[in-house]
């Protein structure tokens, strides 16, 4: 059993008993001395309870108290909340099995969280590989382990099996009845096109989570399959017949569908935005001969959007530094429409929100 008072000397000794000082009371120095003694007393409590855990554990003395299991009886009997009781039921395992990582827990260097994602490793893969991990490969593997975040473990375990790592990654737990957690790994490629329709949905929802694009996503995907079933494509048809012949008298035939940018991904088509291409001076023709008015012709914003690759295109007139930004794209008049400007390809231009606004 430890003895915690051994751990500090009788000038520094802390009196946990003692309620006559008030901590708000305490100069800098002594809350600073304080705070130093409580956290060391924590770990060594930590470390304590571990070794208890440990030896309750072995002589299953959980079964006596009523309790199913060794997790039943940290978390029922003694209160702890389930992730804790978990780590340190992994961590009294580890050093059930390896007495020297009791050191390393004390001095720091091996952490609880990083002692239950080592065990958690190892279990994993004994059971992938059908055979007991040696105690040299478990040793070994803690040593790679000391003096790292649970952030750095995760990636040095990567390292070592990336195949099971992602395999163990892959989460589907139901939190309620309307609620489900979900947790995968994705590659840079994916991430990096995420980011991008997640800009050019920024408009709709400036600080979308990734539940809800990926709510957005699964949406989009599930209209598009749902209007491909031959039934509802033969009623849409029919109910669309008058329509489409409308427009297609009315459209030049020179020009090709194409994203409407203020439009929400999720309502939109699909394809690149960037790669068609409009006849200008048919555009601009058609747009003449109509009365004035705030509204843009789709066929002249995809010129824009082209041009201008979808970026603000604001630039500092001193250090000549382009925004470049794709975030809340807007269109723009250079010569404002209330000053007579037009809706030419020549008189627009994209800007983010906060260099429109910030002309305004």
């Amino acid at each position: 059993m430890l003895d915690l008072k051994s751990n500090f000397s009788s000038e520094e000794a802390f009196d946990f008993s003692s309620e006559i000082q008030s901590i708000k009371s305490l100069n800098n120095r002594a809350l600073l001395v304080q705070i130093r003694q409580a956290a060391k007393a924590e770990q060594n409590l930590t470390l304590q309870v571990i070794e208890l855990i440990a030896e309750v554990d072995r002589r299953k003395l959980y079964l006596d108290s009523g309790y199913g299991s060794i997790f039943d009886f940290v978390t029922k009997d003694l209160g702890y909340e389930p992730t804790s009781a978990m780590r340190r039921i992994q961590a009294a395992r580890a050093i059930s099995e390896i007495p020297e990582l009791k050191e390393k827990i004390a001095d720091g260097s091996l952490n609880l969280s990083v002692v239950s994602q080592a065990q958690s490793f190892l279990r994993k893969k004994a059971n992938d590989q059908k055979q007991k991990i040696s105690l040299k490969e478990k040793t070994e593997l803690y040593q790679k382990l000391e003096n790292k975040s649970a952030r750095e473990a995760e990636r040095e375990l990567f390292k070592i099996a990336p195949e099971l790592c992602l395999k163990s990654m892959e989460l589907e737990k139901a939190l309620s009845e309307n609620l489900t957690e979900l947790r995968f790994v994705i590659d840079a490629d994916t991430k990096t096109k995420m980011d991008e329709l997640k800009l050019w949905l920024s408009h709709q929802n400036p600080d979308m989570t990734q539940a809800q694009f990926y709510k957005v996503m699964v949406e989009k995907l599930h209209r598009q399959l749902d209007q491909s079933k031959p039934g509802k494509r033969l009623r849409k048809k029919s109910e669309n017949a008058s329509e489409k012949q409308s427009e297609a008298t009315s459209e030049n035939k020179s020009l090709k569908p194409q994203i409407d940018f203020n439009q929400s991904i999720a309502d939109a088509g699909t394809g690149n935005p960037y790669k068609e291409t409009f006849d200008v001076g048919a555009v601009t023709a058609s747009s003449d001969r109509k009365k004035r008015s705030r509204h843009i012709p789709t066929a002249i914003k995809n010129l824009v959007w082209n041009r201008d690759q979808g970026c603000c295109q604001f630039i500092d007139p001193q250090s000549k530094k382009n925004c470049g930004s794709k975030y809340q794209i807007q269109l723009d008049h250079i010569q404002p429409f209330r000053h007579l400007g037009d809706h030419s390809v020549e008189n627009l231009r994209l800007l983010c929100g906060k260099h429109n606004r910030r002309r305004d």
